[in-house]
């Protein structure tokens, strides 16, 4: 998954505030997260590029119940609340698995 925060500029140009690429890999038989990484690009300040190392603490997590996992263990300077957004979506991959061939 990509995230991209942006806005435009009066003249109509768009700037990107804030930019990771987030790769997951699942099992799709127990739903549980193998592997994470998070890829920081345009980001606002100097700190925020450490943030990506926080996505590697969703090993070893389900799939199911991944949005409290979030809540409570991803906060604080450690982590980036736009790069917590973009890993919640992985919690809706339980949906799709039954639809895998």
């Amino acid at each position: 998954g990509l995230f991209r925060d942006t806005f435009c500029e009066a003249d109509g140009t768009q700037k990107v505030i804030h930019e990771y690429a987030v790769r997951a890999t699942v099992d799709l038989a127990t739903g549980t997260i193998r592997s994470t990484s998070a890829t920081p690009h345009v980001l606002p300040g100097p700190d925020c590029p450490v943030a990506a190392a926080s996505a590697s603490r969703l090993v070893g997590q389900g799939l199911l119940g991944l949005r409290d996992v979030l809540r409570a263990d991803l906060a604080g300077p450690t982590t980036c609340t736009h790069l917590t957004d973009q890993l919640r979506a992985l919690a809706d991959m339980h949906a799709l698995i039954p639809l895998l061939p």
